[in-house]
């Protein structure tokens, strides 16, 4: 018979064992991007950017890629650096920000006392990796008045953007660059609402 003493060694060394192997978790962040702003400056201009909705598939901190049309592939050691939707929104912000210049720019929910001008919904339908070498985000935006209460315009964003490298940090590379094209349709549409006003 094993001395009871021995089985609870053994069970130590094959617990110590399983946690000096375990993969540790990897995080990621999109940034924005840094392309100079095209037109003048909207210096006045207060734009709230949010709510910012994503699929039910996205609501995870693992990053999710696309196996084939009806598969994903959930990573779960490689995870965003807080929630997904708080990360998309700092970006678009920063985004309209620069493409806008102005620094008025707020984050869903803003104080009661603030009016933006504008404010930016998104829904996010797909963001993740379709091919080895193709990030997809899929978005429908809106551009709502000052308190929400009227539709200004409503659109969709479909943009592809390569990837250029292997692993998840180039991957990550082009999902930013990828919110970068969208921010730029968003602040064009911004600046013809903007021209429209003050030419009517």
């Amino acid at each position: 018979m094993i001395p009871l003493r021995s089985v609870l060694w053994l069970m130590l060394s094959i617990t110590l064992a399983g946690c000096a192997t375990s993969t540790p978790s990897r995080f990621y962040l999109l940034t924005p991007g840094e392309a100079a702003p095209e037109g003048p400056a909207l210096k006045d201009l207060v734009l709230g950017i949010g709510p910012v909705r994503l699929a039910a598939y996205l609501e995870r901190p693992q990053i999710v890629a696309r196996k084939s049309a009806n598969r994903l592939k959930v990573e779960e050691f490689d995870r965003w650096g807080g929630t997904l939707e708080a990360n998309i929104t700092w970006v678009v912000a920063e985004n309209l920000s620069r493409d806008l210049g102005t620094e008025s720019v707020v984050t869903f929910p803003w104080e009661r006392a603030l009016v933006p001008g504008y404010q930016v919904t998104i829904d996010v339908r797909q963001f993740d990796l379709i091919r080895p070498d193709e990030v997809r985000l899929t978005a429908l935006w809106r551009l709502l008045g000052p308190r929400g209460d009227k539709l200004h315009a409503i659109r969709k964003s479909d943009i592809r953007e390569p990837v250029t490298g292997e692993g998840f940090e180039p991957q990550v590379a082009a999902q930013s660059r990828a919110l970068a094209q969208m921010s730029l349709e968003i602040a064009e549409a911004v600046r013809r609402l903007e021209l429209n006003s003050h030419t009517n």
